[in-house]
């Protein structure tokens, strides 16, 4: 019984938020959103994304661990795509996205740049650093 009950335990401060995955933050993308964030003038991190995928996991935690060592990352806007909701639209195909752990950075409509299932700190980097220097 005690180790069923440790198991329990266990299993559920694994799902607890890290403190880095608490950090990263991001609006939840919802239809009609995308002209309102094109016109805004702001630079976008689109975030093509499942919450069953670890990679997509891996990367939020990237990207918190970034923003906390880069306090500029912060006036960036994430927007978090479910890609098992939108992969399937015109607007995703469009934006030429075929998986899921994509990253895209935009400006006024045009692409600064994109990170697809990579979950590497380093080009992470580059993608915030180019999007913050568009």
């Amino acid at each position: 019984m005690q180790r069923r009950h440790f198991l329990s335990l266990g299993t559920a401060a694994c799902l607890l938020p890290t403190g880095a995955r608490a950090a990263y933050q991001a609006t939840e993308y919802e239809w009609g959103m995308r002209a309102d964030l094109r016109d805004s003038g702001k630079t976008i991190i689109y975030n093509f994304r499942t919450s069953w995928s670890l990679t997509c996991q891996i990367k939020e935690d990237l990207l918190a661990e970034l923003k906390s060592e880069n306090p500029a990352y912060r006036s960036l806007v994430f927007i978090d795509v479910d890609y098992d909701t939108y992969g399937p639209s015109q607007w995703v195909e469009r934006m030429n996205v075929r998986r899921r752990s994509t990253l895209v950075a935009m400006k006024a409509g045009d692409e600064i740049a994109r990170v697809e299932n990579e979950p590497d700190k380093v080009r992470l980097k580059r993608l915030l650093d180019a999007a913050l220097a568009a």
